[in-house]
């Protein structure tokens, strides 16, 4: 009966279809995607990650955009992924739901193996779901900043978010 039960539910999962504002849209301008990759945080000392830097097409440095970050970066930041969210900036931001915002992907840090023979470390519980404020620090005194350095980023909190799910949202 278990089975019966498990089975119909991952069925169900996989009948999920995805709403427009997930799908690209004729007419609505693509934005860009940098990958950057960082591994000089004096926050967290001998990690390395990969994160992205979204910028709609509607960007103008003339006008002070807002800024939203994203934790897991790597699987958020994909267009053709269960997430898709350039894609739903992009058609969201077009049709003026949301204002011009600065999307900010990180990945949680990796510390590198110490030899060919060992593995790597994940350092992603470590940052997400640890108490006290330096998963912040690194976002405020590290990573913001270098976004901040490229684009014009609004200073009012009002016009910055943060984003995760599971741990990521515990950040």
């Amino acid at each position: 009966v278990l089975l019966l039960i498990a089975s119909s539910l991952l069925s169900a999962a996989d009948d999920y279809k995805l709403g427009p504002d997930s799908i690209p849209q004729a007419g609505v301008p693509e934005g860009s995607i940098e990958k950057l990759f960082f591994n000089q945080s004096e926050i967290y000392p001998g990690t390395e990650r990969d994160w992205w830097i979204y910028v709609p097409a509607q960007y103008d440095p003339a006008e002070p955009a807002c800024l939203m970050v994203w934790q897991d970066g790597h699987s958020r930041v994909t267009r053709d992924g269960q997430w898709r969210v350039p894609v739903v900036f992009d058609n969201l931001i077009h049709r003026g739901e949301m204002p011009v915002t600065i999307g900010v992907f990180i990945s949680p840090g990796l510390v590198p193996a110490p030899n060919e023979n060992a593995e790597a470390r994940y350092n992603r519980s470590f940052e997400y779901d640890s108490m006290g404020d330096r998963y912040a620090r690194f976002l405020i005194e590290e990573m913001i900043p270098q976004v901040e350095a490229k684009y014009n980023v609004s200073k009012d909190p009002n016009d910055r978010a943060i984003a995760g799910a599971s741990s990521g949202a515990i950040a």
